[in-house]
């Protein structure tokens, strides 16, 4: 019985120490400072939108109507920035050194005004990166969930998306960034935790 008990109180103690944290995203539906925001071309290095700068050549910051609702209030960005190849934007916030996290969003696209449909993202934060597609071969904006995991290597971390494709042949909107933490490759399972008192 006493090993029971004892197992149980590792369990717990295991659980509670692998709780994971959350990063705390702010502004993640670019709504602030202003809500609807109408349409606005920041260049790099602003800080127009509470929370995030933009990186590369910018982003289009802008409220679309008429081509379906947006995920996260009436404001988006878009990465493919105007006519200019590279654009981005990014936010940093603090985090657990080894802890994982997982950044959930919303990546949209669509055939309109020259654009072909596709687009081409990159997500990345401390050092590990990955790209993400999709496909909206109509007028209205066609919304994927999308989630980035990675593992922080120190106290903070610096999410960044990116398009680098040509911003004439490409819409790559992004909206609703989110976030949930993964739990640790390291927790402890029921078995193991019951192998160690056997």
């Amino acid at each position: 019985m006493r090993r029971v008990v004892a197992a149980c109180g590792v369990l717990l103690l295991s659980l509670a120490l692998a709780a994971p944290s959350h990063a705390q995203i702010l502004n993640g539906g670019f709504e602030l400072p202003a809500s609807p925001i109408g349409y606005s071309l920041l260049g790099g290095g602003s800080t127009a939108i509470t929370g995030w700068t933009t990186t590369d050549n910018g982003v289009e910051w802008w409220s679309p109507t008429g081509y379906g609702p947006m995920p996260a209030g009436p404001n988006i960005v878009d990465l493919a920035c105007y006519v200019y190849s590279a654009g981005g934007i990014q936010q940093t916030f603090a985090t657990v050194p080894g802890q994982s996290y997982q950044i959930d969003f919303w990546f949209g696209t669509h055939a309109v005004s020259g654009r072909d449909g596709t687009a081409t993202i990159e997500v990345s934060a401390d050092g590990q990166l990955q790209s993400y597609s999709i496909t909206s071969l109509t007028t209205l904006i066609g919304w994927n969930l999308e989630s980035f995991a990675f593992v922080a290597d120190d106290a903070s971390a610096t999410l960044k998306f990116r398009c680098l494709q040509n911003a004439n042949l490409h819409f790559a909107y992004i909206d609703g960034v989110g976030s949930s933490a993964v739990v640790p490759a390291q927790t402890s399972t029921w078995g193991r935790v019951k192998s160690l008192y056997r």
